[in-house]
């Protein structure tokens, strides 16, 4: 991916994640902080969510622009996005199936509310402008996503 699409992205993360915190009155307002929830699997195949803080650091990142906190340089190939239909993967949950990521990425909740459950039955509630990354690809054991009562889309990096 060329250094000004990854910049973008990475530019689009930090205002959404900003966004999102204020918006619910949650987390700091520092903007020299970033948190997202990770979704990894263990060496026995079971997912868990963990919070992971990135510290950002004050640089001159499009003079000439004020600066702004960057961090967090996460490799990435492609950005694509992703339309759901309302109340997709309920039927997973009711029957407990569970499916892993097809590959390592970072989703940013555009519209909608997805909620996101774990083999370790935690479930936690993405919004837009919130940001999370699934690790728990095969043969890990997955995890069930279900969209809420409105159609969502989400914005996937690889």
């Amino acid at each position: 991916m060329s250094s000004k699409i990854k910049n973008v992205f990475v530019f689009a993360l930090i205002v959404l994640s900003a966004y999102a915190g204020a918006s619910r009155g949650q987390g700091s307002h520092n903007p020299s902080r970033f948190t997202y929830v990770r979704l990894y699997c263990t060496p026995e195949g079971d997912t868990h969510f963990q919070d992971v803080t990135v510290e950002l650091r004050e640089m001159n990142f499009a003079p000439p622009a004020a600066p702004i906190y960057i961090g967090g340089d996460v490799p990435a190939s492609s950005v694509f996005f992703g339309g759901f239909d309302a109340a997709w993967g309920a039927h997973d949950l009711e029957t407990r199936l569970n499916h892993p990521a097809p590959a390592t990425q970072f989703g940013v909740v555009l519209r909608g509310v997805f909620s996101i459950t774990t083999t370790d039955g935690e479930t936690r509630r993405f919004r837009p402008g919130d940001v999370f990354r699934v690790e728990d690809t095969s043969p890990c054991k997955g995890h069930i996503t279900v969209v809420g009562d409105q159609p969502g889309m989400l914005m996937f990096a690889r």
